[in-house]
Formats: structure tokens, C-alpha cells, sequence
């Protein structure tokens, strides 16, 4: 009898110790899995800051011509970077990553009124044009005298923030054009399309063929004729862009000169693992800098 009850109990010590050895094993497992995926977590992110880092070097040390910045000498350090990107928006794949540049000239300005307007307005309607325009020089001027079609104090004084926020010679931020009238309405607008920017020109050459149509009032059947035309090379682009833009030429804005000021778009994947940034980088150099960073989001 005792001999049948000490096997019973070593067998049941035998038991719980083997469903111990289970859960730790269990458990040892998941922290080898997890500590597998912070190691490549962490992985990624170095990849991304070198990556991001080797594209500020490509750049400043490159050309930036029309639509494409240039260097040839770059790939004899990093072979897997070509001799040039695309700076209008097209994505460039690098291994695990896809890279996007985006000449700000490309997009719509906020301080470019009338491309702003035209771009709100589907229908291209003059006095909605005339509103957005008037009101935005309203906005930013230091009198309460209002313009034909702008808005002044009496406009704003049920609108807090708004009426807070103008009046500052500047805008500071996208979002703050959304609380200008005739703007104000407009509240499922792309903001990856605008930028925010005192060098107001206009990059035809990186401009998506969509914006095209909506600042010169294309129509699809001339988008389909610029698309192809594109094929060809920019200068059989460049000449059908002007006939087909006869009267409506802005030589003071349109051409194809970039602003220098890029969107970078970082989309890096390794296993599960995915990471993303969007940097602005202004690459004008100055007496201090070759670059700077506007702006920065992980």
C-alpha cells in the first residue's frame, strides 16, 4: 500500500514538473520569438535612418534637373542606388525598399492662390476662385479692410480659432488654410498634393497629369495627348504643353524649374516587419547648411 502510494505521488511530482517544464518552455519560446522580432524591428530601423541618411548625401552631392535628380558617382559606394531618381512622384524600388521623391514644385502651393482655387474648384467656377483668392489675401494682410470677394472680422467673429489665427502676414501650417472662407467647405482635400512654401513656380514636368488638368483646365482628351507626349521626351512635352496652354501662360510660374525643395517618401519591409517616414528637405544650400530638414515624420 505505501509502496503503491509513493509511486502515485512521484508520478504525480513527475507530472507537474514535465507541465512546468512545458509552460517554460512555452514561455521560452514566445521571448526568443519576440526578442527574433525586435531584433529585426530594430534592424529596419537602422536600414531606415542609413537609408534616409544616404539619400541626403546622394542628393547634395548630386544634380537636380527638371524631373530627376542625377549622380553618377554614387553607386560606387552603394551599387543598389541607380544613377538617378525620378523626382515626380514615381516610386523607385531598392531591395525591401521604395523609395518616392516629389519636387514641391510639382504640387499645389498654398501662397500660389490662383492653382490653390483651381484646384478646390471641380468646375473651375470664376466667382469661387474670386472668393478663395480675395479671401486669402485677406487673411494674411494687417488691415480689417475687407476685398470685393474676401472676408474680414465680421466673417470670422463666430469662428474662435480662425478669427485668432489670421491677420499674421504668414500661414503657418496646411491645415490653417482650411479656415479661410471659401476653403473652409473643403474638407476631404488630398493634403499630399499641397505644400507650403514662399518659392511660388510651377514645375509642369513633375506634376501629376490629375493637377494638370485642374490648374490649366485640361481636358481629359489634352491629359491623354500630354501623357503620351511625356513618352516621347520633354521637349516634344514642352512644346504641346505651351500650344495647348496658349492663353492661359503664366511665364512668371510656369516652366520647368524645380524648387529644390523635396517630399521623400521611405517605405521599407523586411518579413513583418514595416516601417514608413515622409521627410521635407529643403536641398538650397546657404552659408551654413547644404540641406536642412523641414520636416520630419516617423
Amino acid at each position: 500500500m505505501k509502496k503503491g502510494f509513493a509511486l502515485a505521488l512521484t508520478l504525480w511530482i513527475v507530472a507537474m514538473l514535465s507541465l512546468v517544464s512545458v509552460l517554460y518552455l512555452s514561455y521560452g519560446k514566445k521571448v526568443v520569438q519576440k526578442t527574433i522580432q525586435l531584433n529585426k524591428k530594430l534592424e529596419l530601423i537602422f536600414e531606415e535612418e542609413s537609408t534616409i541618411e544616404q539619400l541626403k548625401f546622394y542628393i547634395a552631392t548630386g544634380s537636380i534637373d527638371k524631373d530627376r535628380v542625377v549622380n553618377n558617382s554614387f553607386s560606387n559606394l552603394f551599387p543598389s542606388f541607380p544613377t538617378f531618381f525620378y523626382i515626380d512622384g514615381q516610386p523607385t524600388r531598392l531591395d525591401n525598399r521604395t523609395i518616392t521623391l516629389q519636387d514641391t514644385a510639382g504640387l499645389i502651393n498654398i501662397h500660389d492662390d490662383e492653382a490653390f482655387s483651381r484646384y478646390l474648384s471641380k468646375d473651375l467656377n470664376i466667382e469661387e476662385r474670386g472668393i478663395i483668392s480675395d479671401s486669402m489675401r485677406d487673411w494674411l494682410d494687417l488691415d480689417s479692410f475687407s476685398s470685393l470677394n474676401g472676408a474680414e472680422t465680421p466673417f470670422y467673429q463666430q469662428k474662435r480659432y480662425a478669427y485668432e489665427a489670421r491677420n499674421e502676414d504668414y500661414i503657418s501650417s496646411i491645415d490653417e488654410i482650411f479656415l479661410i472662407r471659401g476653403v473652409d467647405k473643403y474638407t476631404r482635400i488630398d493634403q499630399e498634393k499641397l505644400t507650403l512654401s514662399n518659392i511660388v513656380i510651377r514645375n509642369v514636368l513633375t506634376m501629376s497629369p490629375k493637377l494638370l488638368g485642374k490648374i490649366y483646365g485640361f481636358t481629359p482628351n489634352e491629359i491623354e495627348q500630354l501623357i503620351e507626349a511625356k513618352k516621347e521626351g520633354k521637349e516634344f512635352f514642352s512644346n504641346l504643353f505651351y500650344r495647348l496652354n496658349i492663353y492661359n501662360q503664366r511665364p512668371e510660374l510656369d516652366g520647368f524649374v524645380t524648387s529644390n525643395i523635396l517630399k521623400i517618401n521611405v517605405d521599407i519591409k523586411k518579413d513583418i516587419c514595416h516601417k514608413k517616414v515622409k521627410l521635407l528637405i529643403s536641398f538650397r544650400p546657404n552659408h551654413r547648411q547644404a540641406f536642412e530638414v523641414l520636416e520630419y515624420y516617423d
